[in-house]
């Protein structure tokens, strides 16, 4: 039986690191607090503003006794953002990585102290029960010095959660210039310019009855009856226009009728002619 034996050589500081060792959990860090700071400008208003009130006091954030209180416990923040206990224990072990997003929205008509920024945390690292590549959050660090002309070196693998601030934010006030041009826009979008415009020029014009003349045109509608009964009146007064022309021409021949000692008598004849009537006296 022969027996290789292979061996080689590291240039580096002894001993070698050895990543077997777990690193030891820290009783009581979640007791810890910690203060967040944000300062905020909206540069288009000029308005600047901080989460932190003027006049603070040792307090501790609650989501409905102290919700504005910048002061956070460790237990409050990692519960928010991990729900599951295994993992939690393992995030405070090996580390992680926690996202802490502050959101603005701030209404300016009021007073700016009245701005209280929302908070929220989330989870960043990929969860241990995916056993994923790299677990947790870690970094090392690394302190010399010299005793006796040898130089020392303590490497330091340190497990810990590191925190990520985002801020968001948004700010409104009152325009009135730009209230107006938003109305404006929204009119000529659904046509309701040329609606409006009608109603003032015919209402509160001074030239209101030329403009209705020109604009409006007025059609004069009869009812089918009413028309046939007109038709049926007019052709009823035509017809007694005729019989009265008839009797008219009758007794005028009577009356210009020669008598037998051929004396004329002359009498008042009333000569009537169709849609033209005339008199005439004859003595």
């Amino acid at each position: 039986i022969s027996l290789i034996i292979s061996c080689f050589t590291i240039i580096g500081w002894c001993p070698p690191e050895d990543d077997a060792v777990s690193p030891t959990f820290i009783r009581g860090v979640l007791d810890f607090r910690i203060f967040i700071k944000n300062f905020i400008e909206f540069p288009v208003f000029g308005v600047k503003h901080k989460n932190m009130a003027d006049d603070l006091k040792p307090c501790v954030f609650h989501p409905k006794d102290d919700k504005h209180c910048p002061i956070f416990t460790l237990d409050y923040i990692v519960n928010q953002a991990e729900n599951d206990s295994n993992e939690r224990d393992l995030m405070l072990q090996y580390g992680g990585v926690i996202s802490i997003k502050l959101d603005w929205d701030c209404n300016l008509d009021r007073n700016i102290k009245i701005c209280k920024p929302a908070y929220s945390f989330a989870r960043l690292d990929v969860p241990y029960r995916e056993k994923p590549f790299s677990v947790g959050f870690n970094f090392r660090y690394a302190s010399t010095w010299k005793h006796e002309r040898d130089q020392f070196r303590t490497l330091t693998k340190a497990y810990g959660l590191r925190f990520i601030i985002a801020t968001s934010g948004k700010a409104g006030k009152f325009d009135f210039i730009r209230l107006s041009l938003n109305i404006g826009s929204l009119v000529g979008i659904f046509g309701l310019a040329t609606f409006f415009c009608d109603i003032i020029i015919l209402h509160l014009s001074k030239k209101a009855d030329i403009y209705r003349m020109h604009m409006v045109e007025k059609i004069h509608v009869k009812n089918p009856y009413e028309n046939q009964q007109q038709a049926s009146n007019n052709s009823s007064e035509q017809n007694d226009g005729i019989h009265s022309n008839t009797n008219s021409n009758v007794k005028t021949e009577l009356e210009y009728e020669t008598p037998r000692n051929g004396i004329i008598s002359m009498e008042k004849v009333v000569v009537s002619r169709l849609n033209s009537p005339t008199v005439s006296t004859l003595s």
